[in-house]
């Protein structure tokens, strides 16, 4: 039938969502094909702010899987940081992270441009501070200040024992380091 006309989608209606290459090319063999439609079925209710807020029974009718299949599949999306849930009076609020092309070794960079509006390379981004970088960083300071409120502690115990044994050695404060 020649003479048939071949209707081709038209993505002008808004009645499309987009999804980034890189969910399928980088987390598609974690998620499966549950996180998979997990993910789509956030997309599709997302606004344009990158959020939306549909129940567990909602997303399970939709994508034709169990509530407990879709809790499973939240759980991994946020553990691989591609969404990211909050909790708003009586619902949860999930957003979709940015996901950007990660260095791993069998990344499929050349020859393609999965590069999207509103996603950058990482490459052009310096090593900056990350939160884990933070809590290290953090964690460093606080041990440096735990061990110098010690030395401090011994200088004090030092410095009394000092003024003490000036007023005739009446009394004596035995430190850590005395012998019994």
């Amino acid at each position: 039938m020649p003479d048939e006309k071949i209707k081709v989608r038209d993505v002008r209606n808004g009645d499309w969502y987009w999804v980034s290459k890189v969910l399928l090319d980088e987390y598609g063999d974690r998620l499966k094909p549950i996180g998979i439609a997990i993910y789509n079925c956030l997309a599709s209710h997302a606004n344009q702010e990158g959020f939306c807020f549909p129940s567990h029974k909602h997303i399970a009718k939709r994508i034709g899987a169990s509530i407990s299949s879709v809790q499973r599949g939240i759980r991994q999306l946020i553990k691989l940081e591609i969404i990211r849930k909050s909790r708003q009076r009586y619902h949860n609020v999930y957003y979709l992270l940015k996901i950007d092309r990660s260095y791993r070794p069998n990344s499929n960079k050349t020859g393609q441009s999965d590069l999207h509006i509103g996603q950058s390379d990482r490459s052009d981004q310096s090593a900056g501070t990350t939160n884990k970088n933070l809590k290290q960083d953090l964690n460093k300071k606080n041990y440096a200040s735990y061990r110098k409120t010690g030395d401090n502690l011994e200088e004090m115990k030092k410095v009394l024992v000092d003024k003490m044994s000036m007023n005739g050695g009446k009394k004596h404060l035995r430190t850590a380091t005395d012998e019994p």
